[in-house]
């Protein structure tokens, strides 16, 4: 059995369904589909931080001289897979390449444009589908564990300043009365004052798709198995179950995005960061706002089921099955600045999709104009899904764009 969507997007996280929700908007019928529910990857398990202060890529001038220091030992932020670096070392070759002060530079204006958007773009699709409710805003603290990691810290802090972020400097006394519970284990650190979180990031992905299955879209769940040309101006999209065609394909799966077979997707130099949380259910009073601890590379966010410890950088590709090591390493971190820290609970590893400039693609394929890539969001994907549906549903449109979308462009990667 055929369906006849006009526009078919692939991948019912955040940005995916944002997506959907623009697209919907402007008038297109829609179908949106994913081979779980509606934000099961990496929109649930992420730290919940909506971080429009986000613009510091991890491939910063810095790591080249602190890499071989932070991939030593089990109590690091960062971890390679030994057996798994032949695979993924052109990958990492160009993401070193890209530590170079002057395309970190590129990258924080990038990253910053959008981020510029992303509140404006994602508040009105969140109240439309009534999960206003799930928003705490209470600021997000950044925390340095040395008078040295936050010297080291300033230049980036400052870069964060001229792109408009509202940042309040802390010391550690001032970081204590904000959250008592915290250990004097930090020397002191920042306050993103605009910052809010998400109580549940999986729960508003689910009403957002409520949302737009309640305004017409249809939401199937199915694993995409190929897409292919029809004509010039047609694709076909092959799942397990059916086949379906639509004038425009979005792919928005994530780390996924590419392990789509097919000739119209350009060889994109996509890989996956894999991040865990580690859930500690009785102890989400224990903080009122997400913290964040620099040097462990983590966030410990209050949310709804629970305190989540999230975050650090492990690059394993996207088939090994979670590292305990990861997991343990996080848990000695909270119970260094939460000595209150209860029982561990639930643990979960997930994929954040990243390209070498930690700058995601957004535009049309070179090989077919009809496909649309929304993919490679890094560790901001949460916080910028609603900026990249305007900006999908922009390019279908052939509207002008609300920022220069020349950053995002897949073809930068040939230049």
């Amino acid at each position: 059995m055929k369906q006849s969507p006009c526009v078919l997007v692939i991948g019912a996280g955040m940005v995916g369904t944002c997506c959907a929700l623009y697209l919907q908007q402007a008038g297109h019928h829609v179908t949106l589909v994913d081979s779980g529910q509606p934000g099961s990857g990496a929109s649930y398990g992420n730290a919940a931080t909506f971080a429009t202060y986000g613009c510091i890529p991890v491939n910063h001038p810095k790591l080249l001289s602190e890499l071989p220091a932070l991939m030593s030992g089990a109590d690091q932020p960062l971890s390679i897979s030994l057996p798994y670096v032949p695979r993924m070392l052109p990958w990492l070759i160009r993401f070193l390449c890209h530590c170079k002060r002057e395309r970190v530079d590129h990258t924080i204006r990038a990253l910053a444009s959008l981020l510029a958007h992303a509140e404006d773009a994602s508040l009105p699709l969140f109240r439309a589908a009534g999960a206003m409710d799930l928003i705490k805003r209470n600021g997000t603290m950044y925390l340095y564990s040395s008078e040295k990691a936050l010297a080291a810290a300033k230049e980036d802090i400052e870069r964060r300043r001229q792109h408009g972020v509202a940042i309040t400097d802390l010391k550690a006394e001032q970081a204590l009365e904000l959250e008592p519970a915290l250990a004097p284990v930090f020397a002191g650190g920042i306050l993103y004052n605009d910052g809010f979180h998400l109580h549940d990031p999986q729960q508003m992905v689910s009403r957002l798709a409520k949302r737009f299955v309640a305004d017409g879209g249809q939401l199937m769940q199915g694993e995409v198995k190929m897409i292919e040309a029809l004509t010039s101006n047609r694709l076909n999209v092959r799942t397990q179950e059916t086949d379906l065609q639509a004038q425009h394909v979005v792919i928005a799966a994530g780390a996924w995005s590419t392990q789509i077979a097919s000739p119209l997707i350009e060889p994109l130099p996509l890989d996956t960061e894999r991040g865990y949380h580690v859930m500690f259910p009785q102890d989400a009073t224990l903080l009122t706002r997400p913290v964040g601890m620099a040097d462990a590379g983590l966030y410990l966010s209050p949310l709804a089921d629970g305190l989540r410890a999230a975050g650090t950088v492990e690059l394993a590709g996207l088939h090994r099955p979670q590292n305990p090591r990861r997991l343990d390493y996080i848990e000695r971190c909270v119970r260094r600045a939460l000595p209150q820290a209860g029982q561990r609970g639930d643990t979960w590893l997930g994929f954040r999709p990243t390209l070498p400039d930690s700058l995601p693609v957004i535009g049309r394929s070179t090989r077919h104009s009809s496909l649309i890539y929304a993919f490679g969001h890094h560790h901001i994907g949460l916080t910028l899904g609603g900026i990249t549906g305007r900006l999908v549903q922009q390019i279908i449109d052939d509207e002008a764009p609300v920022i220069d979308l020349t950053p995002y462009r897949p073809q930068r990667f040939n230049d």
